[in-house]
């Protein structure tokens, strides 16, 4: 039995691997695409390249989402424990907690884009697109209605900033769940081969 389990496990890890290398690459876009407009200054600025770098930078959110229902049945039933390989038990605990920084990392950034859409672009940019999309993902709290008000280009900048370690941060987490991923992809290969 615990054979046909870790298969399945295996087979859920090999998917939610697979989820996490487009995540990994939308997070190092969205990032890359965030450097580019706090590297731009104003008289650079063309609207076209802004509106691909707002588009992409800005309203990237959080997409991974992992597809680990094997592991969450092993662990709410108590079978987690009767895993007879301990390095597969400590690969699935160092799993979680990576999984763990992946969601607080991905909370928070929900929160940053409900509450922070930013008025400066309103006032430069046609960016109603932008704003549809974001009360899409989340209603607008009063909080974000009352900011739309025009404000600075410095407060811009911050907030490009502050979204762009909010993204390197969820690139850290991914990174390291990738890792943990595959530690526990290779502890089930060497157990399902003995």
């Amino acid at each position: 039995m615990e054979t046909s389990r870790l298969s399945a496990l295996q087979d859920n890890v090999n998917v939610t691997l697979e989820n996490l290398s487009k995540a990994r690459e939308n997070a190092g876009g969205a990032a890359a695409a965030l450097r580019g407009l706090v590297s731009l200054e104003q008289r650079e600025w063309n609207d076209n390249e802004m509106e691909e770098q707002l588009r992409y930078g800005l309203t990237y959110g959080p997409e991974f989402f992992p597809e680990l229902n094997v592991y969450d049945d092993l662990k709410n039933s108590g079978e987690l424990a009767l895993l007879t390989n301990p390095e597969l038990r400590r690969s699935l605990a160092s799993m979680e907690a990576s999984l763990d920084q992946v969601r607080f990392a991905q909370a928070d950034l929900i929160t940053v884009m409900q509450l922070n859409f930013d008025p400066y672009l309103i006032a430069h940019f046609d960016l109603r697109w932008l704003y549809e999309s974001i009360t899409e993902l989340a209603d607008v709290t009063e909080v974000s209605k009352s900011s739309l008000e025009f404000t600075s280009e410095m407060e811009f900048q911050n907030l490009v900033i502050f979204k762009l370690d909010m993204v390197e941060l969820i690139e850290v987490a991914l990174q390291e769940t990738e890792t943990a991923l595959m530690a526990v992809q290779q502890s089930i290969e060497s157990q399902l081969a003995e």
